[in-house]
């Protein structure tokens, strides 16, 4: 089951349940800002207090955007920020309102948004504004350590947009679906060896390490990942250097890494790493394992792909920003 399938599924469901529980999203008695009472609201979520069922979105964090898109919320967003790209193409038309630091504030306060999603606290004269407005900021982690991390901000966005109850219902299937793919592909290549390999972020020893998200995720389809060991994305340098050291770098067999950042040519012209041999170079999307959305499962694919073949993949759709 690829990614667009899942995305389907899981925006059925949202409809489904979302009817059922409460005779549709956006009933036509509602107005901007009083809508009717709905049973599943109050809820608090990342600091925030949302009164009602919200039906303008802006979201000022590109990875809390692609989330609100893969649980299926896409027309209720309004707004995004001016780093957001052109993935998902249908919401790269949507107006943007700056960006946590530096918000368009009197534009979201315009737009009469009903919600605004960031990764961090906005200015204090911005924030003033919006509590003046009763728009509530939902402040959420730019960066999830693990899957449980990535699970209770999917959970979040999914309780603030859907209400307690049917929020949580939405939130655990997601979850579960995309846990599923995740052992899906894993299994398709379980039969084949596991490999030492390293997820290089940029020379010498930025690399996924015991706790990153990547690190987790290179083991669950797998990679052993000889920075396991390490902590805060970076393989300590003496550590690295030592007898034992280059003896666990030796016997690394792959190496993940976005050309953008990391080169074969500045690897090659490393003191420490031309002296490594690798046998085989896997090139990967930073932006996407950034975002940490549901792209990510055609970057495991590429990776699980490449492991038991040898062989790169082309991924199924060209989105990559």
């Amino acid at each position: 089951m690829g990614r667009k399938k899942l995305f389907v599924i899981i925006s059925a469901l949202l409809l489904a349940l979302v009817i059922s529980s409460c005779g549709g999203e956006g009933s036509t008695s509602q107005q901007a800002n009083e809508p009717e009472a709905d049973p599943e609201y109050p809820v608090v979520v990342g600091g925030a207090i949302i009164e009602f069922r919200p039906s303008r979105v802006i979201s000022l964090a590109p990875s809390l955007t692609e989330k609100i898109y893969d649980l299926g919320h896409e027309r209720r967003l309004v707004g995004i920020s001016d780093h957001h790209g052109d993935y998902p193409a249908s919401i790269a038309h949507l107006p943007s309102y700056g960006i946590a630091t530096l918000p368009d504030i009197d534009g979201i306060l315009a737009l009469g948004a009903h919600v605004v999603f960031s990764v961090s606290e906005l200015p204090a004269d911005a924030m003033n504004a919006l509590e003046r407005a009763g728009i509530p900021l939902i402040i959420l982690p730019s960066y999830a350590h693990s899957m449980a991390e990535l699970e209770q901000i999917y959970m979040n966005i999914s309780i603030a947009l859907s209400g307690r109850t049917t929020g949580q219902i939405i939130g655990e299937q997601f979850i579960q679906l995309f846990n599923d793919r995740i052992d899906e592909i894993a299994a398709r290549h379980a039969g084949f060896q596991r490999k030492n390999a390293v997820y290089l972020r940029s020379l010498d020893f930025v690399m996924a390490t015991g706790d990153t998200l990547e690190g987790e995720l290179m083991e669950r389809i797998g990679f052993i990942n000889i920075a396991a060991g390490q902590a805060g994305w970076v393989f300590e340098p003496e550590e690295a250097s030592s007898e034992a050291g280059q003896e666990l770098f030796q016997s690394v067999e792959v190496i993940f890494f976005d050309e953008n950042y990391v080169t074969t040519e500045a690897l090659e012209q490393s003191a420490f790493w031309s002296g490594i041999d690798i046998p085989m170079y896997i090139y990967v999307n930073n932006k996407i394992f950034e975002r940490q959305t549901l792209r990510m499962l055609d970057q495991l694919e590429i990776m699980a792909v490449a492991r038991s073949t040898g062989i790169l993949p082309l991924l199924p759709d060209s989105e990559t920003s």
